[in-house]
């Protein structure tokens, strides 16, 4: 953004000035362009108006550069070529195409998942992305299988010819309803939250094995353990009483702030949801290269910005 008072600079301008002195003439300059001798003039006048000075001497038999203008015209050229080469830049991601079919998470789909698939849109408009959102379990079955080009889940996917990339956390805890939790003030033991049922995401996945591993840790019975998929479902059944629920934080944090869920403070600690970002690499293009590479970034970025409550917790 150009400060105030600075010249908001023309490339068409810059254009004519750079050929009128390449050529020795304005005439010359116009036939180059294809335009009249009266628009080289009145270019190079706004750029002498703009920098406060005159960049050629004129005279009957020829055109030459001042002191000034010699100095200008390094930088015109570097600003050209600049120029030239976002164009060829643009038109080299948008002739990258093909079709990538990307599996995620449900944690994804309620944090960052929208932001990726923008810039994936805006960045390789000529990508076709297919999309599923599945359990980290089914995506490494699907991965394995080649029926996914990129699945961005919780867990390494142990397979020939598959790349695995940490890409951030994302802080787990307890979250109840606000009307009964939000004034709780004291760390609330784990005995006590497990004597209500728990609601958590499918067998297996990293909330449901952190919370196996406290009971296992503080010798605690399995509790009451309701299995859903959906984080849209989990919401709902934490906000209609039905238990509490052991999810990343970050996918209810429209909840938490709008105040209809708490975060409820344990004196244990849950480790946070890893994700990692997979893909095959036998069989790959460049635009999974791409996109792979899109969604580490967005993953991290992602991790980075959360607030401290929803982010990665140091001594994971």
């Amino acid at each position: 953004m150009p400060q105030s008072g600075e010249p908001l600079l023309n490339t068409r301008f810059l254009e004519a000035f750079c050929w009128a002195a390449r050529l020795g003439s304005f005439r010359a300059a116009a036939d180059k362009l294809s335009i009249t001798q009266a628009a080289v003039s009145n270019r190079i006048a706004t750029l002498e108006q703009d920098f406060n000075t005159r960049l050629f001497d004129r005279d009957v038999r020829e055109t030459r550069l001042t002191f000034e203008g010699r100095r200008l015209l390094s930088y015109a050229e570097r600003m050209l070529e600049l120029n030239r080469e976002m164009h060829r830049f643009n038109k080299a991601t948008a002739d990258i195409a093909g079709v990538v079919r990307i599996g995620v998470v449900e944690t994804v789909v309620h944090t960052w998942l929208t932001d990726f698939l923008k810039r994936i849109q805006s960045t390789y408009p000529a990508i076709e992305l297919q999309l599923t959102s599945e359990s980290t379990e089914r995506l490494h079955e699907r991965l394995a299988q080649r029926a996914l080009d990129i699945a961005i889940q919780t867990d390494p996917v142990i397979s020939d010819g598959v790349r695995n990339i940490a890409s951030g956390a994302i802080a787990m805890g307890w979250v109840g309803r606000a009307e009964e939790w939000s004034s709780v003030v004291a760390p609330v033991g784990f005995e006590q939250l497990v004597q209500r049922p728990i609601i958590t995401m499918n067998r297996g996945s990293q909330p449901h094995s952190a919370l196996l591993e406290l009971c296992e840790t503080h010798n605690v019975s399995t509790p009451r353990i309701h299995f859903v998929s959906s984080i849209s479902a989990i919401v709902k059944l934490v906000e209609a009483d039905f238990g509490l629920a052991v999810m990343p934080l970050a996918a209810a944090s429209g909840q938490i702030e709008s105040g209809s869920l708490s975060i409820i403070d344990s004196d244990v600690h849950l480790r946070s949801q890893r994700m990692v970002v997979s893909y095959c690499t036998d069989l790959t293009t460049e635009a999974i290269q791409l996109v792979a590479k899109i969604a580490c970034e967005e993953a991290a970025r992602f991790a980075v910005s959360l607030a401290p409550e929803y982010g990665h917790k140091p001594h994971d």
